[in-house]
């Protein structure tokens, strides 16, 4: 059997902050080495993906990811959210139990076929304009929820999208890949852990439980975690009485540089919630969805991490062309000529990331 690796938790939390944020300078190898980006419609003070690639490709500028998707080798669907990712992951996941399709969706599904790609709006002329109930309760186009719908099961992939609204055309035959659910699941969990980094055993599961249609029993899925583990494919390591999954490549450096990085809030560093309050000792909580009277740091607070601490968050919005960051913190404020500097840094990169001019911003430190 093999040893489990045992660490502090200081230790612990410098290796995985070290190893979030690879450099890259283009945006293909970038995704072709993340694998995956998670996307969000949120726009504050920018998407949430483009927010997590700024972090990780120099020079990165806000909407890039949808203006080259076009070019990119990437697909557009669902591994544990809504995002983008490379072609061998997006294969993994577009097999879903055969189902029979209704006839309206047919009808739509031989229209994308016969005019090769289709906006949403391009297909009111031949089946109106009927609304439905989407998944928020309101009401959406009943053809852009077939096409959704669609693209979910695989039927569909989106080609671009025209200010930010999907585009779809029809893709080419599966080739086969639903023969091995239990093979396609483990590769999930690869790329989920490639993804996060760290995970526990649990969360892996809970977060890809939307593939449980792959092995539909909790303890196939355990097993199959548990395989690649036997396999060597994942290394286990204890911090205080917790157990997490690791790829070795992931551990290479525990250097942190003196930076402050303003965080998505759905950043791979800190979306896992549990890992999170174990390494920072807080609960960051995504309030987007809050009621206003209710929220405590604010609509789209953005975590801030300085060295390998989250000592807070930031809310930043853009007035008259200028943009406003205010920090707020967990504790107390870092006092260091250093940190009031990187903090400056960190404002004016995301400036020029949003294409503001150079020093178009105020920091409420």
């Amino acid at each position: 059997m093999a040893t489990i690796e045992r660490l502090a938790l200081t230790d612990f939390r410098r290796r995985v902050v070290a190893g979030a944020f690879p450099d890259f300078q283009r945006l293909a190898d970038a995704l072709r080495w993340l694998q995956f980006v998670q996307a969000d419609p949120i726009r504050s003070p920018a998407r949430a993906q483009d927010l997590m690639l700024r972090q990780r490709v120099d020079g990165y500028v806000a909407g890039e990811l949808e203006a080259t998707f076009p070019d990119l080798e990437a697909e557009e669907g669902y591994l544990f959210a809504y995002g983008f990712m490379t072609p061998e992951v997006w294969r993994e996941l577009r097999w879903r139990p055969n189902r029979k399709l209704k006839k309206l969706e047919r009808d739509v599904l031989d229209a994308v076929a016969e005019l090769g790609e289709v906006h949403p709006r391009g297909l009111d002329e031949r089946f109106g304009r009927k609304t439905v109930k989407n998944y928020w309760g309101g009401k959406s186009q009943q053809t852009k929820r077939i096409l959704e719908h669609l693209h979910h099961h695989g039927y569909l992939r989106v080609v671009r999208r025209e200010k930010g609204i999907r585009v779809y055309q029809v893709p080419e035959q599966s080739d086969g890949q639903d023969s091995d659910p239990r093979g396609r699941y483990r590769r999930l969990v690869m790329t989920t852990v490639h993804v996060f980094g760290a995970s526990t055993k649990q969360m892996v599961v809970s977060e890809l439980r939307s593939h449980n249609h792959l092995l539909p029993s909790r303890q196939e899925r355990l097993a199959a975690v548990e395989s690649l583990m036997e396999d060597g494919h994942l290394k286990e390591v204890q911090v205080a009485g917790i157990t997490y999954l690791w790829r070795r490549e992931h551990w290479l450096d525990d250097e942190v540089p003196d930076r402050v990085r303003i965080l998505a809030p759905f950043d791979p560093l800190v979306r896992d919630r549990a890992r999170f309050q174990q390494l920072w000792g807080w609960d960051y909580r995504f309030e987007a969805y809050v009621p206003a009277a209710k929220r405590i740091r604010g609509y789209y607070a953005m975590p801030v991490l300085w060295r390998d601490q989250v000592i807070g968050w930031a809310n930043a919005n853009v007035n008259d062309d200028r943009l406003d960051v205010q920090l707020g913190y967990v504790s107390k404020r870092p006092r260091e000529k250093a940190f009031r500097m990187q903090a400056e840094a960190e404002v004016e990169a995301t400036a020029k990331f949003l294409g503001l001019d150079s020093g178009a911003w105020e920091l409420a430190l």
